[in-house]
């Protein structure tokens, strides 16, 4: 069966979020792919009703986070289906504007489109600008050391660095990006497949876009990003955590990512 775009939404224990997703988003020659990573039995067969009632497949994997649900999705997808484009999507999203015309000039890099959180915080571009291995290697001495204060002078750097981003693009418009924000990725299917898998399972919650934008750059494929694809986040989530289980998370995702790209090479 061919669809123009093939969206998988991962989802656990909120089944709330999957009912407004498909309540307010409706995209033309698409089809959905819900992974439901396994909370218990009664929210599985609430998923799969909620799945059935509106035309989706439902694939049901192990909690074993978001690279491993989304990368069990792309292989179903793959498996089952022919299509133009995948978007990996949360549950909690709303499309705002979505123009199908709009990605016909892209074919061979990811798109990263406008991602609005509730807060008004524009998303993408998740890193505008290449990071360098010195800070890479800043932030997982960091991590390892546990110095829980030090490693958000990073992310307030990293915020500043999208900040410098957004007032140089409202004079000069620039076209690509380093990586593109979790929530909402679209990948055209020759990228999809020249980057198999697309995420690395060791890595259970956070920096996956990291993980992605390093195979994108090795594969020499760029990110695009195109404001005029309209995403709203509302970014509350099926997980609420507390600052030390926050750290705990962001520290083993990116001691894995450092790992992986640098020291097992």
């Amino acid at each position: 069966m061919h669809r123009n775009i093939i969206f998988i939404v991962l989802v656990y224990r909120n089944t709330e979020d999957l009912v407004s997703f498909f309540s307010n988003n409706r995209v033309n020659d698409s089809h959905t792919i819900v992974v439901v990573s396994h909370y218990d039995d009664s929210s599985d067969e609430l998923f799969r009703k909620i799945a059935s009632d509106n035309k989706a497949d439902c694939l049901f994997v192990q909690n074993k986070g978001y690279g491993y649900g989304n990368n069990k999705g792309i292989e179903y997808a793959l498996n089952n289906y022919t299509f133009n484009y995948l978007i990996v999507s949360n549950a909690d999203i709303n499309i705002r504007h979505f123009d199908d015309s709009y990605l016909e000039r892209y074919n061979n890099v990811i798109i990263a489109p406008e991602i609005v959180a509730a807060n008004g915080k524009r998303q993408n571009p998740c890193e505008p600008y290449t990071p360098s291995r010195m800070i890479h290697y800043l932030m997982y001495i960091t991590y390892k050391k546990d110095c829980y204060r030090l490693i958000w002078l990073f992310y307030a750097w990293a915020r500043l660095k999208r900040i410098f981003f957004s007032i140089v693009n409202r004079i000069i418009k620039k076209k690509y990006i380093y990586s593109a924000h979790g929530s909402f990725v679209i990948i055209p299917v020759s990228v999809l497949q020249a980057l198999q898998p697309l995420y690395n399972e060791k890595m259970f919650l956070m920096n996956e876009e990291a993980h992605l934008a390093k195979k994108a750059a090795k594969a020499h494929i760029k990110t695009v990003y195109a404001p005029n694809i309209i995403i709203d986040h509302k970014e509350d989530g099926s997980m609420s955590m507390e600052y030390n289980n926050e750290f705990k998370l962001l520290k083993q995702s990116f001691v894995e990512f450092y790992n992986y790209w640098y020291l097992d090479k």
